[in-house]
């Protein structure tokens, strides 16, 4: 009988690396805390806050992003790319997802605690992390700085993830291409690209997924750039239109429940020859909670299961 309760989680783990690894990958921009906000936006969090929830978006983005973890099929793995978080709100996520769960990245403007983060948050009891980095979408990318006239700097934060059942691997990156710059975004997404085929050479070849915000929908110059380098390939051209799923495809809002929006925010699996991935669902996730919008973006989230 011991015999056979120790091999169980061995026999377990050789099925699910014959079976593949389900995997869910979402991204979300849950807009930064603004000091002067917006025509419709909430406060990230005050002191009425804790009079009732629905006077700010704080507490509704961290349900977000645990619902998008809670909700994911049985068996899978969740690794979910944020963008526009400030320290104050990486601090607020963390505790509120708790122990369960951790995160990456460093601050675009010095490297540490300053700026926006484009953090990685995953499960621990599911994931071991083996290597983490930051990189700037720049010609330095190995330094905190811009360039190619961007508004603002910008980064890409790349992990390889094992997962402690099975032994598979994988990595994920997360980005936000610049917002003035046309080339910026598509001189940084070809940056991005070049430092995940680095850690690929060490690390690899694994099956590689990419979220973030690109400021450019799937005519504009960062999503052709990077279709350009025929290394990935979006998650929504992958899936079928059953497959697909949401109130619309439109991504970025705005906090005008008029306007029609945009979709610029993005899951992208690779490398796209390899065919790491199979498809079985593509959704654009509400941000309208109680009437609010708790954020300007939709979270886009796919559920993929990793073959090789």
């Amino acid at each position: 009988m011991q015999i056979k309760t120790i091999l169980a989680p061995i026999l377990l783990a050789r099925v699910a690396v014959a079976q593949g690894l389900p995997i869910r990958v979402a991204s979300f921009n849950i807009r930064y805390d603004a000091g002067s906000r917006e025509s419709g936006e909430k406060p990230w969090w005050d002191l009425l806050c804790g009079i009732s929830k629905d006077r700010c978006r704080q507490p509704h983005v961290i349900d977000a992003i645990k619902s998008i973890g809670t909700s994911a099929p049985t068996g899978a793995v969740t690794v979910i790319g944020l963008q526009e978080v400030l320290d104050n709100q990486l601090n607020d996520i963390q505790d509120g997802l708790g122990s369960g769960w951790a995160h990456v990245g460093v601050a675009r403007d010095d490297g540490k605690k300053s700026g926006e983060y484009n953090p990685i948050f995953y499960r621990t009891d599911a994931l071991k992390l083996l290597h983490e980095e930051t990189k700037w979408l720049s010609p330095t990318p190995d330094t905190v700085s811009s360039g190619w006239g961007a508004g603002s700097k910008r980064i890409v934060t790349i992990a390889v993830f094992e997962h402690t059942a099975s032994g598979k691997k994988f990595i994920h990156a997360n980005t936000h291409l610049d917002n003035v710059s046309s080339q910026a975004r598509s001189e940084g997404i070809k940056v991005a690209v070049s430092k995940i085929q680095a850690v690929q050479t060490t690390y690899g070849p694994l099956g590689v997924s990419l979220t973030g915000d690109f400021n450019s929908d799937p005519n504009g110059d960062g999503y052709k750039a990077l279709t350009g380098t025929g290394f990935m390939e979006e998650l929504y051209n992958m899936a079928t239109p059953e497959q697909r799923i949401g109130p619309n495809q439109l991504t970025y809002t705005t906090f005008d429940t008029t306007k029609q929006g945009s979709r610029i925010d993005f899951v992208w699996l690779g490398p796209k020859d390899a065919k790491k991935y199979s498809v079985q669902r593509y959704e654009i996730q509400n941000n309208l909670v109680n009437g609010m919008l708790i954020s300007d973006h939709r979270p886009v989230v796919g559920d993929v299961t990793l073959l090789s």
